[in-house]
């Protein structure tokens, strides 16, 4: 259901995978959406579809979210074009494929997943949330409406995890920034909570995503045989990968009003995977 009023929300990542589909359920809410990504082609060609899919205003911004003044124009244009910022998807990400050592890890490799999933990541939520803060609230509906009044809110923030945050499952440079993100969502629920700015993290099992083609190669391929077959997929209760899609639904509730009084909680969307091991 479209929104009943304009709003505006940023997804970095945008371009691709997760933050792909993110952007087309918000957009089928009525909302415009600013694409944030260095994959300039796909991310003009998406700002395009979902302009004349939803007839939303989509636009596309290369965001290097490794530098700050990338991070602060990429807020500063939301504002520029749609006067606030609602929502923000913090999607981008990257990971190494050697999931069994640590031992052929380089530091060069550590230091560029550091600097995206976690400084990265940090450096959008604060600038998000402090642009939020700067807003006038937005009233809270609830359905069937409440007896009293409902503390106004002036934005909401989803950050991206995995469930490679709660485990330790391989991956040297990608799981430690998988844990610093639920650190940096808590604090964020701690820091802007009380401005009536609220911040979550998804935790995604196996998507199928680019992202997941370059760590498990043919098996992360969506339709291949060796997806279909893959080993992985019998110890998710479900028996398969997510598809980008299902990630992208639960982004779309933390950012909505029905999940209104949910702050500083990570959601795991693994198909049961966490839960049963």
């Amino acid at each position: 259901m479209a929104e009943t009023a304009s709003y505006s929300a940023v997804v970095t990542g945008g371009a691709s995978g997760i933050g792909e589909a993110v952007c087309a359920k918000l957009a089928s809410r009525g909302i415009n959406i600013l694409i944030a990504d260095i994959q300039e082609a796909q991310g003009q060609a998406l700002a395009t579809q979902l302009s004349s899919t939803f007839s939303v205003q989509a636009k596309y911004l290369r965001v290097d979210i490794t530098k700050e003044d990338d991070v602060k124009v990429m807020v500063e244009t939301v504002v520029k074009l749609w006067g606030r910022l609602d929502y923000a998807a913090n999607c981008a990400g990257i990971c190494e494929s050697t999931w069994a050592e640590e031992r052929s890890v380089t530091t060069d490799v550590v230091d560029r997943t550091f600097a995206i999933n976690q400084r990265g990541l940090w450096l959008c939520q604060k600038h998000e949330a402090q642009q939020m803060e700067s807003q006038e609230p937005r009233a809270v509906k609830l359905e069937p409406p409440s007896r009293f009044p409902v503390r106004g809110q002036r934005g909401a923030i989803v950050n991206v995890a995995s469930i490679s945050a709660l485990n330790g499952m391989g991956l040297a440079a990608y799981t430690p920034t998988k844990f610093a993100v639920i650190g940096i969502t808590k604090n964020g629920a701690k820091f802007y909570g009380p401005n009536g700015v609220r911040c979550n993290a998804i935790c995604p099992g196996w998507t199928l995503t680019p992202m997941l083609e370059i760590s498990m190669g043919e098996e992360g391929y969506e339709g291949s045989k060796a997806s279909e077959e893959s080993a992985v997929c019998s110890n998710i209760s479900l028996g398969r990968f997510a598809f980008s899609q299902e990630q992208a639904n639960v982004v779309s509730f933390l950012l909505s009003n029905e999940s209104s009084y949910v702050n500083g909680a990570h959601i795991v969307v693994d198909g049961g995977f966490n839960a049963i091991r």
